[in-house]
């Protein structure tokens, strides 16, 4: 009997061992019901996200048109969430509780910064200076990509060139909402005298058709590369032949090595809070664009030992198994469900997606002039800078199957956004 009790706890489903898991959403699921959930404090709602997110993801995962087209498992936690949230099945208070819990409270600050150290320092030196150094002239293309395609859509529904730069895409392309579309408003607002409000609400509505047509093309992006291989790296920006890949090194911690596992945290930590301070000193650079430029300086740099990367690069690696899908949930519940349904005009929808298709094509087309893949750079300089930031980053890679190129995706978001930034200061001088 012991045996078969250990044998069915030990079952797993996915690489979830089932038993714990499913007592684990069970006790979730009572304390949700019962109005309590917030009493059980941060342990309490990781365990309800899970709950939920797994259970998500494995129906995301099972469908074959939303797993190929639509983007799996990790857009239906985000989607399914939200829903949930509309619906009532998740109150507005739990809601709010499961957000903080993880967002509120800078637990996804530490996640995302060990995912960008992980990632940067797996990659080989050479290869990253290179690829920083190309990608940014990239992003400049996608922005003008962006531009054109936009102002020739906006010809079609009779509206000002001037009124698509300022409303449609430089809100799209401006890295996001808390450091792209609320600064542009106020930026907007000093320009013109004009209501900064009446801008953001504008702003954002656009801001999600494009999010959600960004995860869409990069689903489809996905597709095509697999069509032509020849198009992409398969998460690689760069390959050459003289060139390790960029990307995550599949490296092991040695049992000796674990020691430095502890010491990776403490460094993750540490750096997350040396960004927060450069970010207070010099709040004109994003404190994740600060994140990135720490981890490229240190590996420029070659300063730390080995095993301390190869440590990060574990934490990185497990923490994409177990946080995404948490992470997404917690986005999915501060979504509003009516805020993505009304913004879905004909006129919204088809320049957004023009715009956001303009700046995919503006990255991809660029690419080989920079040495890099048509697919990867579409993803990483197009539709990274086209999407709702930091969560839109992660919607987007889950999409289009690259996560790798997460390090790039917060180039264009958060660095590229900033350059957006500067550029409307300028354009709403000017046009408006």
């Amino acid at each position: 009997m012991n045996a078969s009790i250990k044998k069915a706890v030990e079952f797993e489903l996915g690489g979830i061992a089932l038993v714990p898991f499913s007592v684990m959403a069970l006790l979730s699921a009572v304390f949700l019901a019962s109005g309590f959930i917030r009493e059980t404090g941060i342990v309490g709602a990781f365990a309800l996200m899970w709950s939920i997110g797994f259970v998500l993801y494995a129906i995301g995962e099972k469908l074959p048109i939303w797993r190929e087209y639509v983007g799996g498992g990790l857009i239906m936690a985000f989607i399914g969430s939200a829903v949930m949230v509309h619906f009532g099945l998740i109150s507005e208070a739990d809601s709010e509780y499961l957000a903080e819990s993880v967002i509120g409270n800078r637990f996804l600050y530490f996640l995302l910064v060990a995912l960008v150290g992980g990632t940067i320092l797996s990659v080989d030196r050479k290869t990253l200076l290179q690829s920083v150094l190309g990608l940014l002239p990239v992003i400049l293309f996608a922005i003008s990509g962006a531009a054109l395609l936009g102002v020739l859509a906006g010809a079609v529904f009779g509206i000002e060139p001037a009124r698509i730069i300022t409303h449609y895409v430089l809100p799209i392309m401006s890295g996001g909402n808390g450091a792209g579309a609320i600064p542009m408003s106020e930026i907007y607002a000093d320009m013109t005298g004009e209501s900064g409000a009446t801008y953001y609400g504008f702003a954002i509505s656009v801001l999600t058709i494009a999010n959600i047509l960004a995860i869409l093309i990069a689903s489809a992006l996905n597709q095509i590369g697999k069509r032509f291989p020849g198009l992409t790296g398969n998460g690689q920006l760069r390959k050459a032949a003289d060139m390790p890949e960029v990307g995550i090194e599949e490296t092991r911690v040695e049992p000796e090595e674990e020691p430095h596992t502890i010491s990776a945290i403490f460094f993750a930590v540490a750096m997350l809070l040396l960004a927060m301070l450069l970010y207070a000193l010099m709040p004109q650079v994003h404190l994740f664009a600060w994140a990135v430029v720490i981890f490229i300086a240190l590996n420029l740099l070659d300063v730390l030992p080995g095993s301390l990367k190869r440590a990060l690069g574990r934490i990185n690696e497990w923490g994409m198994r177990v946080f995404i899908v948490l992470v997404l949930v917690a986005v999915g519940v501060m979504t509003d469900l009516n805020e993505l349904i009304s913004a879905l005009t004909l006129t919204n929808l088809v320049i957004a997606g023009v715009i956001v298709l303009g700046a995919t094509l503006g990255a991809a087309l660029s690419a080989k002039l920079f040495g890099f893949f048509p697919i990867e750079a579409g993803i990483a300089a197009g539709l990274c800078m086209a999407n709702r930031g930091g969560s839109g980053d992660l919607e987007v890679l889950g999409a289009s199957k690259r996560m790798a190129l997460y390090p790039y995706a917060q180039i264009s978001s958060r660095i590229g956004g900033g350059v957006v930034l500067f550029i409307a200061g300028y354009l709403f001088s000017i046009l408006l």
